[in-house]
């Protein structure tokens, strides 16, 4: 039923007039894609190379050049049964991570296993295909 204030029936509804974009402190932070910010928290501080310690490493987005440059970090391995899972090469993810992070390899040597593997997990999806 229309009132003159909403659509009739088989119309669509009228879209609001659009509102200028606001900035804030958000919009100065680099873009996210698919929530990827690169920011991991470490459980132990380690050496930044600069005569620093750092409690949080930040990885920017890895480019084609990265790859061209240190290597692929992770491959796949094919399952019998068709399926497949990533395998990291260890030493070139930690030159990829380093690269990345614009932090000596040191940095991410000291890094707690399981801050590596974090890490690596967090960029793994760069370089994998789509499937």
């Amino acid at each position: 039923m229309a009132d003159g204030n909403g659509p009739t029936a088989g119309q669509a509804p009228q879209s609001e007039p659009a509102k200028p974009a606001e900035t804030s402190a958000a919009d100065e932070q680099p873009a996210q894609v698919n929530g990827f910010n690169g920011r991991l928290p470490l459980r132990h501080e380690v050496a930044n190379g600069s005569g620093g310690t750092m409690s949080e490493i930040v990885f920017r987005e890895p480019t084609a050049a990265d790859i061209e440059r240190v290597g692929n970090p992770v491959m796949l391995e094919f399952l019998a049964d068709g399926r497949w899972k990533p395998v990291f090469d260890t030493r070139v993810m930690t030159a990829m991570l380093a690269t990345l992070a614009k932090v000596p390899p040191s940095t991410i040597r000291a890094m707690h296993p399981r801050d590596w593997q974090n890490a690596a997990y967090l960029l793994a999806n760069f370089f994998l295909p789509d499937m």
